[in-house]
């Protein structure tokens, strides 16, 4: 560790900052190769998080996914060592804090579930039952939820979810209180609508909805782009007219700011409406990837001339590249910032098989290693998470890279407690540590914040220290 900066006095408290593991380390090497070359080499270790295959099926007989969840599955290990492993019910996403901790949104248990660095699975919001009693404030796990398949989860451990049966997006803040932040009476709004997005600054939600069937028991009649601000609550972005038919994951470019939505329509027999589109402005849009008429994905081909069936999951890398996975497609691509995709994760459009080895670097394409991929994130210390399949298996690549720390870290004092920025990397996770006396080594987490776009700095508070302490010191480290 080195000092940041000088000790400054502020009404007798002095404060000292500290950049912890200050490494620094070029992402990539432009003598080495392509991109997709030098992000094989900068993945590996895959490891398997979650698995259960559903051998007698995953859904009653009249077509609901079936809710998997038991008591004794509460604190128990996800993967014990007789392999009596945890199930999911239909997991929808997943996405992970600086802590090294894993969200999902396991929409037929109607909950959000927490998976622990120590393996251990634990119910963070919903009560197992779809229901609806009240808004809160109230401990997530006191408040029911409805069929959640949108997660977006911050750095610091603040979770967003969509709460499709509800009409709602609720977030739950650190300390595991739960509140309504959107309610869309929108009677159109069918139970469903898998996207969702937060701004850095959480004032600004984008999230989908599909409109419910003419006809009950029929397919639904297209979906909605729709944004939230505090200014103006509700907005349409893309009316039905647009065409989206069964969006699955968003995300925001960090490179154009623009939003990118994955279309699987799965509903569509023709094929025509399935892809990914982004979002140029109100009722506008643009296809990023192939229709039917055009081939279906090579390696170094362009994704805009490939056909790349059913796409659901999109994680934007700090460069503008991205991976993709595709539900029935059943691959997860990579496609670099000239727009060329490559395969990285070779698997099936259909069934539930998996099968992906412990501690190999991919790509791995020479077989099927899973079914039906509906989502990919990217965790805040650089892993890539895949979800797959209505049984549920997950397992992230590890990113070998290592971190990249800011090169400032600074600090005010204002009447709400200690302000703390620094310049990050778009997506990666810090975490903002204090102690009071640094000949204890005792540090406490205080929080964690987000890499922003175009080198805006990253803030977060520290409520001021109480009274009785004449000093504190503060570092910044890299997720976990």
């Amino acid at each position: 560790m080195i000092p940041c900066c000088a000790p400054k006095h502020f009404s007798r408290f002095l404060v000292t900052l500290i950049v912890g593991l200050c490494w620094v380390v070029l992402f990539g090497d432009i003598a080495r190769g392509s991109e997709f070359e030098d992000l094989t080499n900068s993945f590996g270790n895959t490891l398997t998080l979650m698995f259960f295959r559903h051998t007698t099926g995953t859904v009653n007989p009249d077509g609901t996914a079936i809710n998997f969840w038991k008591p004794e599955y509460e604190g128990a290990l996800a993967i014990d060592e007789d392999n009596a492993n945890v199930s999911l019910s239909n997991p929808h996403m997943a996405a992970a804090d600086a802590y090294n901790n894993v969200y999902i949104a396991d929409k037929a248990s109607h909950s959000i579930l927490k998976l622990t660095p120590d393996g251990r699975i634990h119910t963070f919001a919903g009560t197992h039952v779809a229901a609806f009693n009240g808004d809160g404030p109230a401990a997530a796990t006191n408040l029911a939820i409805s069929n959640p398949n949108g997660l977006y989860v911050f750095p610091s451990g603040v979770v967003y979810l969509l709460d499709p049966g509800n009409h709602r997006i609720r977030r739950v803040g650190k300390d595991g209180m739960m509140t309504t932040v959107v309610n869309d009476p929108d009677p159109d709004w069918y139970p469903s609508g898998r996207a969702l997005w937060v701004s850095v600054d959480e004032q600004l939600i984008y999230y989908t909805h599909e409109i419910k069937p003419a006809v009950t028991n029929t397919v639904t009649q297209g979906a909605v782009i729709k944004k939230w601000t505090p200014a103006n609550g509700i907005e349409v972005v893309c009316s039905q007219a647009v065409g989206f038919r069964n969006p699955g994951n968003i995300a925001v470019n960090p490179i154009d700011n623009y939003l990118y939505v994955c279309d699987r329509a799965e509903d569509d027999t023709n094929r025509t409406a399935t892809g990914l589109f982004r979002i140029d402005g109100p009722e506008q849009r643009t296809r990023m990837t192939g229709n039917v008429t055009q081939p279906l994905p090579q390696d170094g081909q362009l994704a805009l001339n490939s056909f790349i069936e059913g796409p659901r999951g999109i994680a934007f890398r700090p460069d503008g590249s991205y991976f993709l996975c595709a539900h029935k497609d059943g691959n997860v691509w990579f496609v670099d910032t000239q727009g060329l995709i490559h395969r990285y994760l070779r698997g099936s459009g259909k069934g539930d098989a998996f099968y992906v080895p412990d501690g190999v670097q991919p790509p791995l394409t020479d077989i099927n290693y899973f079914a039906q991929p509906r989502a990919v994130t990217l965790a805040p210390n650089g892993n890539l998470l895949v979800l797959a399949n209505d049984s549920g298996f997950l397992f992230r690549v590890q990113d070998l890279t290592t971190p990249e720390m800011p090169p400032d870290f600074h600090m005010g004092i204002a009447p709400d407690g200690v302000h703390l920025n620094w310049t990050g990397i778009y997506g990666r996770g810090y975490r903002v540590e204090r102690t009071f006396d640094l000949s204890s080594g005792n540090w406490e987490a205080v929080t964690a914040g987000l890499g922003n776009a175009y080198a805006i700095p990253t803030e977060v508070v520290d409520p001021e220290p109480p009274a009785h302490h004449a000093q504190a010191f503060y570092r910044l480290l890299p997720s976990l």
